[in-house]
């Protein structure tokens, strides 16, 4: 019968996704998603507590919570990887089936926020459980079940608070303007301006690297492609590209500014499992760690795929 209702629930978040397009994910910036996850966490302990015996929250709490669970949210990895993950302008030009189901933007589609929804809360199910009954490796356990759950929450729910900018940066022209993927302007609270810029080839005569002198703020840095510049906590500056027609005599390059409050709260996340994964190493595996080490490991790739997806890797602007 669980797996009958969970069908219907995954059944429902494909007919949402159907009728209003993918998840407005925007809507849960801070500080809603903070409220989201204190009420969320709240309902769950008030069901643990006081309402034990309902089904809902036997099953929340069950090993074929953890399994169905587990088994959607790798279908989702395999989706992610199998279909190209666009923007959504990009991904609203698609048409068919999988379009409308938002396969080309899948991490914010309602069936996957379904599917995280399902999986976190049957970790803080989980956990709750953990922190209360056990005893038998209980820190192991607690350190991978409520590191993933920080992890996934930080990685997606508070990805709506992070944001990508692009600035066109010239040479003797001071800037705070930048831009995001659909040309809306924003403005920076510090200034920068391109000092000088740099090509090596190889000898095909393909560019092998490329770096640029800029001034951030008060700071003078080197900026070279694929080594992204931490400016300050939880903001990188990336080198994406430059006038390719002139080389070493560009006088503009493109920078891109990622913006990541939540960045290490979800690295505070993936070091708690590696502790859990050093102490599950150390006392070895037992049967119930097994199913949670596969899950950790999908978990880890997708958050690496979703980190991905806003960091530039070498691009050369036209």
């Amino acid at each position: 019968m669980y797996y009958v209702y969970v069908a219907g629930y995954i059944l429902l978040a494909a007919a949402m996704q159907l009728f209003t397009g993918n998840f407005p994910v925007s809507f849960l910036a801070f500080p809603l998603n903070i409220i989201f996850a204190a009420i969320w966490l709240f309902l769950l302990w008030i069901l643990y507590k006081e309402y034990n015996n309902l089904r809902i929250t036997r099953f929340l709490g069950s090993s074929k919570a953890s399994v169905l669970s587990i088994s959607l949210f790798i279908g989702g990895c395999l989706i992610i990887g199998l279909f190209p993950q666009l923007s959504e302008p990009e991904a609203k030009m698609r048409n068919g089936i999988s379009a409308s189901l938002g396969c080309y933007n899948f991490m914010t589609s309602w069936i996957f926020i379904s599917i995280l929804l399902l999986l976190l809360s049957n970790l803080a199910m989980i956990t709750i459980h953990a922190c209360r009954h056990r005893k038998q490796a209980r820190w192991r356990f607690i350190l991978n079940h409520a590191g993933l759950w920080l992890a996934l929450f930080a990685g997606f729910l508070g990805s709506s608070d992070t944001r990508t900018l692009r600035v066109p940066l010239y040479k003797g022209e001071p800037t705070h303007e930048a831009f995001d993927m659909n040309g809306t302007s924003y403005y920076l609270d510090y200034d920068m301006e391109l000092n000088s810029f740099a090509v090596e080839y190889y000898p095909n005569g393909r560019p092998s690297r490329f770096s640029a002198n800029v001034r951030l703020g008060n700071e003078n840095v080197l900026l070279e492609v694929n080594h992204p510049y931490s400016y300050r906590l939880g903001e990188d500056v990336y080198l994406t590209g430059y006038d390719i027609t002139k080389g070493n005599e560009s006088n503009y390059c493109i920078l891109q500014v990622v913006k990541q409050p939540w960045k290490y709260v979800m690295v505070t996340g993936i070091l708690m499992m590696l502790a859990g994964a050093v102490l599950l190493f150390i006392n070895g595996a037992k049967a119930y760690d097994k199913l949670g080490l596969l899950c950790i490991c999908s978990s880890i790739h997708l958050l690496m795929v979703g980190r991905s997806c806003i960091c530039p890797s070498f691009i050369i602007e036209e």
